[in-house]
């Protein structure tokens, strides 16, 4: 069960991303305009009767994570929606055989409603209606990307590309790699790239024997670089769409410098060094289970050896 609390929040926090377009004028103009705010705990979001009930048209997200889902016969489609995302609501908008538009927070969330105070606002100073639209624009940037990816033909790939696309946004750069503290399962991270749980699986092994990434309790570490181009789809640092064959007369791109082959090795032997830490802790935590079950077995087998002899003193009492 949701818990859901109200509050307010300032139009001119940073959070919103609304106000990024107005002078300062304006945003002096705006001190004390506030929408209302609801902190929802982890689960499905009831997203029409929440937007009814405060009478509002929308949202947005203000700080957590949201997952927008969608359902094609027994396929399901998800996206990830973060701060500054908008939720819409799905009236009478999609085809009835496409389904209803499931919301669920991964954890708890605040979300941002937007009603009769932000339209009052934008009748007010327009160019918060420029905001709202750029960042409608970003979320439809980050949903294209996911469609071309996938559509790559490598599973690997699509893996690869989808983790380096979320950590755009939430990515963190450590010393060891880039950490994406999003903690999918293969069924979630299969519904992302258009794939099945058990190929997500194998993709995943495959992908962490060959160095590319790290799978960790809270989310992943990447070590490897996102694709660069596979066959015809350009996938180069932020994620792009989908490259198109240059006309007859266009110049011939210039040919690309030859990698360096001591930076190669050092990343290779930096990546292997990382590899042989894992493998030496993975190893020692191995041991200490295989002790411990050791010791449990031996537990056991003394103490069914005990009642093995209580039962026969039972059955054959010692004459006194």
């Amino acid at each position: 069960m949701q818990i859901a609390s109200p509050d307010r929040i300032h139009l001119l926090d940073a959070g919103l991303e609304l106000t990024r377009n107005l002078t300062a004028d304006e945003r002096e103009e705006l001190a004390g305009i506030s929408l209302p705010m609801v902190t929802l705990s982890a689960g499905p979001i009831a997203l029409d009767n929440l937007l009814d009930r405060h009478k509002a048209f929308g949202a947005t997200v203000f700080e957590g994570i949201v997952m927008a889902s969608r359902h094609v016969g027994d396929q399901t489609g998800i996206h990830v929606l973060g701060p500054g995302d908008l939720l819409a609501p799905g009236r009478d908008v999609w085809p009835a055989w496409l389904g209803e538009s499931e919301f669920r927070a991964a954890g708890p969330v605040r979300i941002g409603l937007l009603g009769n105070d932000l339209l009052a606002a934008a009748y007010r100073w327009p160019r918060i209606v420029q905001g709202l639209y750029e960042s409608m624009s970003e979320q439809l940037r980050r949903l294209s990307a996911q469609l071309v990816i996938c559509q790559l033909p490598r599973v690997e790939d699509r893996i690869l590309a989808m983790l380096w696309l979320l950590a755009e946004s939430w990515g963190r750069v450590t010393p060891g790699g880039v950490r994406v503290p999003l903690a999918f399962t293969h069924e979630t991270l299969g519904a992302l790239i258009g794939s099945r749980r058990p190929t997500v699986s194998l993709a995943l092994r495959k992908l962490t024997e060959e160095g590319a990434l790290i799978p960790q309790d809270s989310g992943w570490l990447l070590l490897q670089a996102a694709p660069e181009s596979v066959e015809g789809t350009a996938l180069v640092g932020s994620i792009q769409a989908a490259d198109f064959t240059p006309g007859l007369w266009a110049p011939a791109p210039a040919p690309a410098p030859a990698p360096d082959p001591r930076a190669a090795y050092a990343e290779l032997r930096d990546t292997v060094s990382r590899l042989r830490e894992q493998h030496q802790s993975e190893t020692e935590h191995t041991r200490e289970q295989l002790a411990r079950i050791r010791r449990d077995r031996d537990r056991f087998s003394a103490m069914r050896r005990r009642i093995a002899q209580d039962a026969i003193n039972r059955r054959h009492p010692p004459s006194s």
